[in-house]
């Protein structure tokens, strides 16, 4: 049992419990008299309505928490119910391929059972385009740079560069620097050597060189450039907060593509430019994450590029579905893309279309796309075939059965922790610790014996005990209106409850009865569960359970709110609010009551000290 006597309590936690900062405190220098103890024991006494208070306060919060939490499992319930309300769960369709490999399918609710022979199958296949022939006549690594790559030959010197000029760049140097680097690269050494191309301050008088001899020997105003990296390299440090202006020309890889779109006449045309630090390997990455619809690599191979379309099927009636063009859409041949990696419209092979016969009935169906749908099956064209492969779309009994037995395991999962709850046995003989109680215990024991006091907060409660009746009636009263009065219950279909009076309602599936219902008869295990009516009896299961959940949710959200409520939308919440507003105010009370104590202590030492003062004076008048 955790200590409550008062010896064991300091003013210290006295005051903590009552929110008070007594500064009127005295020592009893005077007395001899422990004046904190005397009044920690007088305000432990004074103080047994506020703990009583403070946990009455705990336990509405506790049985608020669990009835929160008895509605987030209803909640769970419901969202299984609403799922199940709908007939599409009943509905669901299987499809048997007798060759997989070449067509796989699926069949939505809406398709009827039958049996479809496709035979000629032909894939459909993308687009695709080389290079004419080798773009390089060395190694080429496409992670480094075009401008790498060029200047060492790997492009034969062939790169297409696209130039764009740049007047009066300017930046604000933000530390004391001998390197300053352009925004820009692959600059044209000729557009920046010589002076008046740069500005220092606005000092124009320097000269730009990419010859190091020249910057080694020449004066401190010689500027040496790197123009692959556009770095500007100075003899002497430019000072802090120096602005710096450059106009000169800089080198662009930049070229326009097109392709046909899926409906065969929209054309995707997109322009892209990249820098000269760019490498082969991000500007073909780049085309295959854009929407050009071209996936586009490097076969190191045989040194070649190759773009495939994204997209299968004859899209441009004949025409080539990936073009070379400029912005205006008219072919070019001596872009990057034509003329340095020598891609041409005319190297590319079509794509062609899906086809196929069904039930070998009339001239064969094309397609653009693979994935092809009839009859509301959607089937996944997988290899070329010259052998008839067929498909049967049945309904789906093992899918079903899936459902419903989720259902059944989330229901009885349900009303097994309700009835635990409110089965569980109320301990009235621990009450909620005290700040003070915990500060002697040990954390496991604080852990044990709260278990014990937070026990049985909703024992035989009336909403949840009605909700188990009216949730029991909900799923074994008969289906009004049925078109198969052989399963209007869930009895008739191989669902009961459980023969053992501890399981509480548990309901229990004799696999065998409830599958040969489903194959039997799925539209009137769909209608027991689905069935609409403008009376509970004429409502399929499921929507009754759905309307007694939704009604048993909104008493306890009324009674216990939500975290999203404030107390005056919920009565515990007033209630709590009500107690807040009473311990609020015994708390004041108990602050006065300790005032009032320490002030009468002050007289007394006062009294006392004035005392010793007078028998102290009339000592020394006596002895003298």
């Amino acid at each position: 049992m955790a200590d409550s006597s008062s010896s064991s309590v300091s003013i210290d936690s006295i005051n903590s419990m009552i929110g008070a900062s007594n500064t009127s405190r005295v020592s009893g220098l005077s007395s001899g008299i422990d004046v904190d103890s005397i009044v920690a024991k007088l305000m432990t006494a004074e103080s047994q309505p506020l703990v009583q208070m403070q946990q009455n306060l705990q336990l509405t919060e506790w049985q608020r928490d669990d009835y929160r939490s008895m509605n987030t499992l209803l909640s769970s319930l419901q969202a299984v119910t609403q799922n199940m309300k709908l007939k599409g769960a009943y509905l669901s369709k299987a499809v048997t391929s007798s060759n997989s490999s070449v067509i796989s399918a699926t069949a939505g609710a809406t398709a009827g059972n039958a049996t479809y022979t496709l035979n000629n199958i032909k894939l459909a296949t993308a687009a695709y385009n080389l290079s004419d022939g080798p773009i390089t006549d060395t190694t080429l690594d496409p992670s480094k740079s075009i401008w790498q790559l060029n200047e060492t030959g790997a492009f034969n010197n062939s790169v297409v560069w696209t130039p764009k000029t740049v007047t009066d760049e300017s930046q604000v140097i933000t530390t004391d620097t001998t390197t300053v680097s352009l925004k820009n690269t692959g600059i044209e050494a000729s557009s920046v050597i010589g002076t008046g191309k740069l500005s220092i301050g606005g000092d124009s008088s320097y000269t730009v060189t990419t010859d190091q001899n020249e910057y080694n020997s020449g004066n401190d105003k010689v500027v040496l450039l790197d123009s692959e990296t556009g770095k500007l390299t100075f003899k002497t440090a430019i000072p802090k907060d120096t602005e710096i202006k450059a106009s000169y020309t800089y080198n662009t890889v930049e070229f326009t593509m097109q392709t046909t779109g899926t409906d065969g006449s929209t054309k995707n045309q997109k322009t892209f430019t990249f820098g000269s630090s760019t490498s082969l390997n991000t500007i073909l990455s780049t085309l295959s994450q854009s929407t050009i619809g071209v996936n586009a690599f490097y076969d190191q191979t045989n040194k070649q590029v190759m773009m495939t379309r994204t997209e299968t099927g004859d899209l441009n009636s004949g025409a080539a579905e990936i073009q070379f063009v400029n912005p205006d859409g008219i072919p070019v041949t001596n872009d990057f893309l034509t003329q340095t990696l020598k891609m041409s419209t005319s190297n590319e092979t079509k794509g062609t279309d899906a086809e196929y016969t069904i039930n070998g009935f009339g001239t064969p169906s094309k397609s653009h796309s693979n994935i092809v749908n009839f009859g509301g099956v959607v089937a996944t064209l997988q290899g070329n075939s010259n052998e008839p492969v067929t498909l049967k779309v049945t309904n789906d009994t093992e899918a079903v059965y899936k459902s419903i037995s989720d259902f059944v395991d989330k229901y009885n999962d349900t009303i097994k922790q309700i009835n635990d709850k409110i089965s569980e046995k109320r301990n009235r003989s621990y009450a909620p610790l005290t700040d003070a109680q915990k500060s002697s215990m040990k954390d496991s024991d604080i852990t044990n014996w709260t278990d014990k006091a937070k026990s049985g907060m909703l024992s035989n409660d009336s909403i949840l005990s009605s909700a188990l009746s009216q949730l029991r009636m909900d799923l074994y009263s008969p289906l009004g209106g049925a078109s198969d009065t052989k399963m209007d219950q869930l009895s008739e279909i191989g669902i009961s409850t459980s023969a053992d009076y501890l399981d509480n309602g548990k309901l229990v599936i004799d696999e065998d009865k409830l599958k040969e219902a489903l194959s039997t008869n799925p539209q009137a295990v769909m209608e027991l569960f689905t069935k609409t009516g403008d009376t509970s009896s004429e409502q399929g299961i499921m929507q009754r359970l759905n309307t007694s959940l939704k009604n048993t949710m909104d008493r306890i959200e009324a009674k216990a709110g939500n975290n999203s409520m404030v107390y005056s939308q919920y009565s515990m919440g007033k209630s709590i609010d009500d107690m807040n507003d009473r311990i609020n105010t015994f708390k004041l009370r108990l602050q006065d009551i300790q005032t009032r104590y320490y002030n009468q202590f002050n007289a007394m030492e006062s009294a006392i000290q004035q005392a010793n003062s007078q028998a102290s004076y009339l000592s020394q008048f006596t002895s003298s």
